[in-house]
């Protein structure tokens, strides 16, 4: 069976955290700008409230990229929704909202643009309840042929597939910094049933590359943000690059890789 993700020739440009280089990361101004810009898809990250909402921030802790503190599962989401998501990153996004999870695919279904969620949580068990929530938001919203789940808790995401044998998988290769064995990733992947497998940009070896695309499996690389980055996994025939700056990704993929 053909992988409709095969994309060597012109690989997808995928937006990490919506354009992040230009907007506050996992809100709704950069998840805007990367679909103005021509992003084909938006990366994303979820968390869950201690309500059980899903909702768009990195990181299992408030800290970092909020003015609250303290942990995204012992949040409510009433406390959640009125949090400064923008503040940390310049004031011209001061009083930027953490989105839910729910506000960006209807975002995307009216714009007309792919997701992967990566799923987070910090731990496996949290992990497998937000994995198995999104999936059925994703059915809810008609999604599963436009949205994928990512994640590094490949139990999270084998047990998501369970639920929805449809559901498209893009998960991270284990570990992500080590050299890549390729009977290992072809077990991952196997065990996972997926198309697609993301690598760091740095183990992107033209025999694991081979070996990939050959037992038909698309390759996302990240953090493709600098030019030197991209040009880097655009010379080695990656099927998506993942980065912060779109506006660059689009650039360098259209000059090397312009449509046939």
């Amino acid at each position: 069976m053909s992988n409709p993700w095969m994309r060597s020739e012109r690989p997808i440009v995928i937006a990490h955290r919506g354009n992040s280089i230009a907007t506050p990361e996992n809100t709704m101004p950069a998840y805007q700008m990367a679909q103005q810009l021509g992003a084909d898809m938006i990366e994303a990250d979820v968390n869950i409230s201690r309500d059980g909402v899903l909702v768009m921030i990195h990181d299992w802790k408030l800290d970092r990229t909020t003015n609250l503190k303290g942990a995204v599962h012992e949040t409510t989401t009433k406390d959640l929704l009125k949090a400064d998501a923008g503040g940390w990153f310049s004031n011209e996004f001061q009083g930027a909202k953490i989105p839910t999870t729910e506000e960006l695919l209807e975002f995307a279904k009216i714009k007309g643009i792919s997701l992967c969620f990566e799923v987070k949580g910090g731990e496996p068990k949290r992990a497998k309840i937000i994995a198995e929530k999104i999936t059925e938001l994703l059915e809810k919203h008609d999604a599963f042929e436009w949205a994928f789940l990512s994640s590094y808790f490949h139990d999270a995401l084998a047990s998501a597939k369970k639920i929805a044998p449809q559901l498209m998988l893009a998960p991270e290769r284990l570990p992500d910094d080590v050299e890549p064995d390729i009977g290992e990733a072809l077990r991952q992947v196997d065990y996972l049933s997926c198309d697609v497998l993301q690598i760091h940009h740095c183990y992107l070896y033209p025999e694991f590359m081979d070996a990939m695309h050959k037992a038909n499996i698309a390759i996302w690389a990240w953090p493709t943000t600098t030019k030197e980055e991209i040009l880097h996994a655009i010379s080695r025939k990656v099927d998506g690059v993942m980065g912060d700056d779109t506006e660059m990704a689009i650039e360098l993929v259209n000059k090397y890789c312009p449509p046939g």
